[in-house]
């Protein structure tokens, strides 16, 4: 079936001008044949070549569509990475394994003098009479053990075993 230019241009759902630029920037309908003396498209042809076209364009611009999106979600990676050192220099982060390691040493540490109070309290009660001198020695080195725990410094949780001075070189050399 053969159609004017007019036609095609309402099939395909676009003007008369667009289908004259398609043909001449990018070759589309060059099967068009003189018809009784007027250019004529053979529509079949057209329209798989119009389809063809749009496919590769959409094609194309997903391409760059998803480097876009690559480059922004590396951007905002970046970003959050930036965030954690600076909150780590500000010492308001820790690695999860220095914290488990500096609470593990503080537990430890309790434990063992919760377990020595005994014998650090015996030989201070061992000739007292009253019970209420008795309870005040037990419970000033309950406290005393106790206060141990709430001597969390931020400053004694350290990464021993990684430098971060080094990981910043090898992350701007990445760049």
């Amino acid at each position: 079936m053969y159609v004017n230019q007019k036609e095609l241009a309402h099939i395909l759902g676009i003007t008369d001008r667009r289908v004259r630029q398609l043909k001449e920037q990018y070759g589309l309908f060059a099967n068009a044949e003189t018809v009784e003396s007027k250019k004529k498209y053979k529509l079949d042809s057209c329209v798989q070549e119009y389809i063809a076209y749009k496919l590769e364009s959409e094609g194309q611009s997903e391409g760059s569509i998803d480097r876009t999106k690559e480059q922004a979600e590396h951007e905002r990676v970046k970003k959050k990475i930036s965030e954690l050192k600076l909150k780590k220099l500000r010492n308001e982060l820790h690695y999860a394994d220095d914290v488990q390691e500096f609470i593990t040493d503080m537990l430890s540490n309790f434990k063992n003098s919760m377990l020595a109070l005994a014998q650090r309290c015996a030989p201070l009660v061992v000739g007292e009479d009253d019970t209420k001198k008795v309870l005040g020695i037990i419970e000033k080195e309950v406290y005393s053990t106790l206060e141990q725990l709430s001597e969390y410094d931020p400053e004694a949780i350290e990464r021993g075993h990684i430098n971060d001075d080094e990981e910043d070189e090898e992350d701007d050399e990445d760049d």
